[in-house]
């Protein structure tokens, strides 16, 4: 809270910002644009809740997928709303316990987790590479190599990372069995087929962000294109990695603006839809979640009721 204060403060008292111009960007976005931008949104998240139910083939048999698909949508709630990844705590806990399986190990949850973030994140890089025409980037005197080069040294990268984790994992047994249980979940969950539905949905999931941000642009005279915002959505996540603050709030909105910035976006503008972008995802959880939450009351419900009835 005393980090918002602080930030609040010091843009009331820049100069650089004038309010008037991005509360007159609100104004012109309009109620029609923030409804489509929030139809994009929920289907982002059910597009993730989704993309999460293909991940747990155990869990999709001793619990529900309605129930998954509440328990992650809460979750997702939640990461937004309280800092240090709460939700993800959340997902494990929840997940256990709605199991009927007492084998079903809240350590198959977590590879889950973090199998989604890599292929995701992965499946992000990969689009920005393919689509980002970065002669447009509006940063003076900077060359970017050319995609042959940026490909050779992601694959460079990714070499170096995992001979460090090689010797790493040799020095610690703690890491080792980690890798291990990694390595046995990430063979048990992703079969060809399953991969092939994960990175389906996330690529379907990050064009539904990038519609959803074009929208909220669009009546701004701002004309974003699919490979800016996903480098846009890019600075976001690298942004809020570390949650500081409560619900993002500020983090988020400087990544935001510090990404359509570099597209040639008007700061007040950029607040301005980074503010809409920002109320629309937390919005859509809220509604995703809601909907989830009352079609599981209504099924335990009508459940209740026919076993009365029996």
């Amino acid at each position: 809270m005393l980090i918002v204060a602080v930030l609040v403060a010091v843009l009331i008292k820049s100069n650089a910002v004038s309010w008037e111009n991005v509360f007159q960007s609100l104004r012109g976005i309009g109620i029609q644009n923030l409804l489509l931008a929030l139809c994009m949104s929920v289907s982002q998240y059910l597009c993730i809740a989704i993309r999460f139910v293909v991940l747990l083939p155990k869990a999709s048999a001793s619990v529900l997928r309605r129930q998954i698909c509440r328990i992650y949508t809460n979750g997702q709630l939640l990461n937004h709303l309280v800092p240090a990844r709460a939700g993800d705590l959340y997902k494990v806990i929840a997940l256990k316990s709605a199991s009927t399986d007492p084998n079903f190990s809240s350590a198959y949850v977590v590879s889950a987790l973090i199998i989604e973030r890599i292929i995701s994140t992965v499946v992000l890089v990969m689009l920005i590479l393919v689509l980002v025409d970065w002669s447009t980037l509006k940063i003076a005197d900077l060359s970017f190599p050319d995609r042959s080069e940026q490909l050779r040294t992601v694959f460079l990268f990714v070499l170096v990372l995992g001979v460090i984790l090689y010797f790493l994992q040799k020095k610690s047994k703690k890491l080792h069995d980690w890798l291990v249980e990694l390595k046995r979940s990430f063979f048990t969950i992703l079969s060809l087929r399953r991969f092939l539905l994960i990175v389906g949905f996330s690529i379907v999931m990050w064009t539904f962000e990038v519609l959803s941000m074009k929208f909220v642009a669009a009546p701004l005279g701002i004309d974003l294109q699919l490979g800016q915002g996903l480098f846009v959505l890019f600075l976001l996540n690298v942004g809020i990695a570390v949650p500081v603050t409560l619900g993002n709030i500020g983090t988020y909105e400087a990544a935001l603006v510090v990404g359509l910035t570099l597209w040639g976006v008007e700061t007040n503008e950029a607040i301005a839809i980074a503010l809409s972008h920002h109320s629309v995802q937390v919005l859509s959880l809220v509604v995703l979640s809601a909907s989830f939450n009352t079609l599981v009351y209504l099924f335990k419900g009508e459940k209740n009721r026919g076993q009365y009835t029996f």
